[in-house]
């Protein structure tokens, strides 16, 4: 008798079992990323439910009583360099962005991006970013994808943004190629109490800015093009060649990171070079495959180049 009763019950107990684990596989999968650092899927582009001030996250902007986004007194920043001049981005320029987040009093700041394409497209499973993102600093930034492949975010880390009054994040953005024609850029940041508290005393602020397609002339050309630099082959199986034009002598830095931001390889570290051609060639044999970013400062210009190790 013991028998037959305890076969029901274990069947009954497996069926729950994978009832449960269904619902939960589903309940993952319909739902953007969620972290203790930015969220992704907070920045008010189409499709979404809203900023980092819906009820669920920081709370602000929560009906009935909350308090509406840009309503405090805190101010949200996008600057870059070079200079996005006249709300134009030149085709394949790195720009190295900088985003503040200011308020008086608060404790802690975060914030999320997005730069898409024009497209206006409200399915958060399609990554329609525009250009390429990518993370300089991975100790306060990192990148987060909805449904873990689909709309790419640029958020604060873990142990970000902790100071009093502003703080500012830093990362780089490689413009798309020509023709690719407007880009959207969704920006939202948060000034906190720092109280892992979802409350109206968390402030939200937001900006949606508009780039069209420019041409390289003037300063823009002039620092786009300062160190002409060039890799080969690409993509690399053994070795790479970079070459540089160094206007004048000084100092060169060359570092390769990961697609998660993680420094893989220091190929010049403050290296000593003269004015004229620069070339040298490293070995990348020993890297797995996949996409790498090759940052390079020459004299306190930065240009940024996308690796493929195959």
């Amino acid at each position: 008798m013991k028998t037959s009763i305890l076969k029901p019950i274990g069947l009954f107990t497996m069926i729950a079992g994978v009832i449960f684990l269904t619902a939960f596989d589903y309940y993952k999968s319909s739902r953007p990323l969620h972290n203790t650092g930015g969220t992704a899927s907070s920045c008010g582009s189409p499709g979404e439910l809203g900023t980092c001030s819906r009820p669920t996250c920081h709370g602000a902007g929560a009906t009935p009583a909350g308090i509406a986004d840009n309503a405090g007194p805190g101010t949200l920043s996008f600057t870059t360099s070079p200079a996005i001049v006249a709300n134009q981005y030149i085709p394949g320029t790195t720009y190295t962005v900088t985003v503040t987040i200011s308020q008086t009093g608060k404790k802690r700041f975060g914030f999320a991006c997005e730069i898409l394409d024009n497209s206006g497209s409200s399915n958060g499973h399609i990554n329609n970013t525009a250009g390429t993102v990518v993370v300089t600093d991975h100790i306060n930034t990192r990148i987060w994808q909805a449904y873990g492949t689909g709309r790419l975010s640029i958020t604060h880390d873990t142990n970000g943004g902790f100071t009093f009054n502003s703080y500012s994040y830093h990362f780089n953005w490689i413009a798309p190629a020509a023709g690719f024609g407007t880009v959207n850029i969704y920006l939202c940041g948060n000034a906190t109490n720092a109280d892992n508290l979802a409350d109206s005393s968390d402030y939200v602020y937001t900006k949606h800015m508009v780039l069209t397609e420019g041409t390289a002339t003037g300063i823009n050309q002039a620092e786009s093009k300062a160190l002409s630099a060039n890799i080969y082959p690409n993509p690399v199986s053994n070795s790479m060649s970079l070459t540089l034009n160094m206007k004048e002598s000084g100092v060169l830095t060359a570092e390769l990171y990961s697609m998660d931001g993680k420094m893989v390889r220091m190929l010049e570290n403050n290296s000593q070079t003269t004015a004229g051609t620069f070339e040298k060639t490293y070995e990348l044999n020993d890297l797995p495959k996949g996409i790498y970013f090759l940052r390079i400062n020459a004299n306190n210009i930065t240009e940024t180049r996308k690796v493929i190790v195959e």
